[in-house]
């Protein structure tokens, strides 16, 4: 008996069951990995990564992550141009995400990545941040710049053959943008470390080629410089140092590119090759007026047309400094002015001028150097340096050095014309001679008799000479004398104080040892005792007031001793107080009634200054005698309320040291005022002032110590005299009491 068959809904289960079970391993197994690019080996100038990139506009960190997911990102060539590309990768934060494989024998080599981008970069390699370059400003469109050649970055090999290279990238927005969107988005390229050697030798080679060029042209500027120097109407060596030189720094420009600027800024290379195309271009226009002139030819409006259109050149590179045609346009603009020498010394072999092959044939070896170098470009070979240094030199040198040979062949033909001018001029210059000792002859008798007057007057010329020197020596003298006087009155007048207290104390003491000897006969010996201690008190006064006394004759004998003429370190704040009293007592035997408030505001840890105390105190008496005078004769006029004021200030101002004297007294025009320094200038009345005073303190600052002294002053309010001495490096300090204000007489 036959089965009934299976039925319906048991069927539907079991596939139902099947269905689900399939899902599930699905789901297990997750989305399909995304293509990748594998690499087995590099070309033999890296590789350039082109294809197989995912890009997408935003910033996430996420985005990093080896186990990301980019298959809805777009797919694109980021080294074709932006204006290609989606506009969000030119005006914000974007991302680009790339699966490579790298061959078991590229990643023993330790493949390297060079990242070129024209803005701020960071690179990922599976979630490892590899390199940073430029900043992100933190603004969500636009980063920093990265530098023009940065290191290139070694890519971690011990992770597996399949890696995740994510690059975050932020746009930077140059100031004029036009024809930026013709530039490539980004440019990543594998190389290997002997890829990267052998590159970096040739740009070194290169770069030594181009310096070397650039000092021969230098020397050549020098070279045509010295011509024109000695033979100003060959201006074609004036125009030709024009040429050599624009030439020179274009050379020297593309040295630096190459060697010195690589911390530089992307950003700023286009204006970089911008500066050495427009000094190329000069060079061609100098080049061209060069010729003009050395085979006579008047430049017309071909050759203003020249720097016309140059000037548009300018102006439009300026204005689209991205867009690839305007060096294509630098290109053609040399090409028309090489055509242009081409065609003047073409013209000047048509003409048969002199020495116009040696330049024809300078071009002819640039242009072949020229066509070789393009055929080698041509034909896809990689010939060795040794090969392409040469040419690449003489394209540059041949022409140059043509004109340079032709120059310097006509300042040879010039100079032998000279030496035959020269030896005519000789022939010119003897009989001359002849003519000359005739004259001679008879002016000889001439002479006797003038040289005879001349003698004459000379020796009265010189007794009127020494009779002023006398003069000026006996009223130096007699200032000095005078500042002695007054120097002398001060310390009679210091000394006496001191020498009446010792008197007086010896008179008291005197009489309580008589009043002792009557107590005594009393036998009151408490009075003894009492008239006893009042006789030590006065004893002790009396010693106190010789030390005085003495200090202060040590002190005149110290400075006499010092007054040798050398050099020594002197506390000014010292120096200025002691004179200070000084001139004020000087003032004070002549004057009693005259009663002076003297103010000091001494600078505290003054540096000592190297002089010679006895000048120094000689310039401070000097002021401080004439602003006492100043002073006493405001006094004399009796005004109500007027008190007789003398301030001192000492300062440390900016490696100088500072001494200011102010008085309130009569005061200075500025007629006055432009003439106190004058030897011989004075306002005091005839016997009291010999006008040399201000005269030698100012030479003895000036010339002496290298000084200023300076005057300020008002009619009927007082003056003001500033001394300023320079100071030495690491002064050492003088006076470290404080600083003294309203210090009374």
């Amino acid at each position: 008996m036959l089965n009934p068959p299976a039925l319906p809904g048991q069927w539907l289960r079991s596939l139902l069951l099947s269905g689900l079970w399939l899902l599930a391993q699905l789901a297990a197994a997750g989305p399909p990995t995304p293509p990748s690019v594998r690499v087995e080996r590099l070309p033999p100038m890296g590789l350039l990564l082109a294809k197989g990139w995912r890009a997408h506009a935003g910033d996430n960190p996420a985005w990093s992550q080896p186990d990301f997911d980019e298959r809805d990102w777009d797919t694109l060539n980021p080294t074709r141009p932006r204006r290609e590309l989606p506009p969000a990768l030119s005006t914000g934060i974007s991302w680009l995400r790339l699966r490579v494989q790298l061959g078991d024998s590229l990643r023993l080599r330790a493949p390297l990545l060079s990242v070129n981008y024209l803005g701020a970069v960071e690179v990922y390699y599976n979630g490892h941040l590899l390199r940073r370059e430029g900043g992100f400003s933190g603004g969500p469109t636009e980063g920093l710049l990265s530098r023009l050649r940065a290191e290139p970055i070694a890519l971690p090999t011990s992770g597996g053959a399949e890696g995740v290279l994510a690059v975050r990238l932020a746009p930077y927005h140059p100031w004029l943008q036009r024809g930026v969107e013709h530039q490539s988005l980004c440019k990543l390229t594998l190389q290997t470390e002997r890829q990267l050697r052998q590159l970096q030798q040739q740009t070194v080679a290169y770069a030594l080629a181009t310096a070397v060029m650039a000092g021969g042209f230098l020397l050549l500027t020098l070279l045509h410089l010295v011509f024109f120097y000695y033979n100003p109407a060959k201006c074609a060596n004036r125009y030709f140092a024009r040429y050599t030189l624009t030439l020179a720094m274009a050379l020297a420009g593309l040295y630096s590119n190459d060697v010195l600027l690589s911390p530089l800024q992307s950003g700023w290379v286009q204006w970089w090759f911008l500066v050495i195309e427009v000094l190329v271009a000069l060079s061609g226009l100098y080049a061209v007026r060069a010729l003009y002139a050395l085979f006579g030819f008047s430049p017309g409006r071909l050759y203003a047309g020249l720097w016309l259109s140059g000037g548009c050149l300018l102006v439009v590179a300026v204005g689209w400094l991205y867009l690839p045609p305007v060096g294509l346009a630098f290109v053609g603009f040399m090409v028309v002015t090489t055509l242009e020498q081409l065609r003047l010394t073409s013209r000047a072999l048509r003409q048969r001028q002199r020495g116009a092959g040696i330049i024809a044939t300078g071009f002819a070896v640039a242009l072949l150097a020229l066509l070789l170098l393009v055929a080698i470009a041509g034909a896809a070979i990689d010939p060795p340096g040794i090969v392409l240094l040469p040419l690449f030199t003489l394209v540059f040198l041949a022409s140059p050095l043509g004109i340079s040979l032709f120059l310097a062949r006509e300042f040879a033909l010039d100079a032998e014309l000279l030496q035959v001018k020269l030896r005519e001029v000789e022939r010119l210059s003897a009989q001359a001679l002849v003519q000359e000792q005739e004259k001679q002859a008879l002016l000889a008798s001439q002479n006797e008799t003038l040289e005879h007057q001349v003698q004459q007057r000379t020796g009265e010329l010189q007794r009127s000479l020494a009779d002023l020197r006398t003069a000026q020596a006996q009223l130096i003298q007699k200032e000095k004398m005078a500042s002695l006087g007054e120097l002398t009155a001060g310390i009679a007048h210091e000394i006496q104080n001191p020498l009446n207290f010792v008197t007086n104390f010896a008179d008291v003491s005197q009489e309580l040892l008589q009043e002792s000897k009557v107590a005594q006969a009393a036998g009151d010996a408490h009075e003894v005792a009492a008239l006893t201690e009042d006789i030590i008190q006065n004893l002790r006064k009396i010693n106190e007031h010789g030390q005085r006394a003495s200090s202060i004759v040590r002190g005149m004998l110290a400075h006499s001793r010092a007054s040798s003429g050398e050099r020594q370190p002197v506390d000014v704040n010292a120096l200025c107080e002691e004179y200070l009293h000084l001139a004020y007592h000087g003032l004070r035997a002549k004057n009693q009634t005259l009663q002076a408030d003297l103010k000091t505001d001494f600078a505290p840890q003054l540096p000592t200054v190297k002089a010679v105390p006895g000048d120094l105190g000689r310039v401070l008496l000097n002021l401080f005698t004439n602003a006492f005078y100043a002073v006493q004769q405001r006094h004399l006029r009796g005004e109500s309320g007027y008190v007789p004021t003398v301030s001192v200030q000492t300062r440390h101002l900016n490696q100088q040291l500072e001494i200011q004297v102010q008085d309130n007294g009569t005061g200075m025009s500025a007629a006055i005022q432009a003439k106190i320094f004058q030897p011989f200038y004075t306002t005091k009345p005839a016997g009291e002032g010999t006008g040399l005073g201000l005269s030698l303190s100012y030479d003895i600052i000036t010339k002496g110590y290298g000084g200023t002294l300076t005057c300020e002053s008002w009619v009927g309010q007082g003056s003001r005299f500033c001394l300023h001495l320079p100071l030495p490096d690491g002064p050492t300090v003088g006076s470290t009491g404080p600083a003294k204000d309203g210090a009374a007489a």
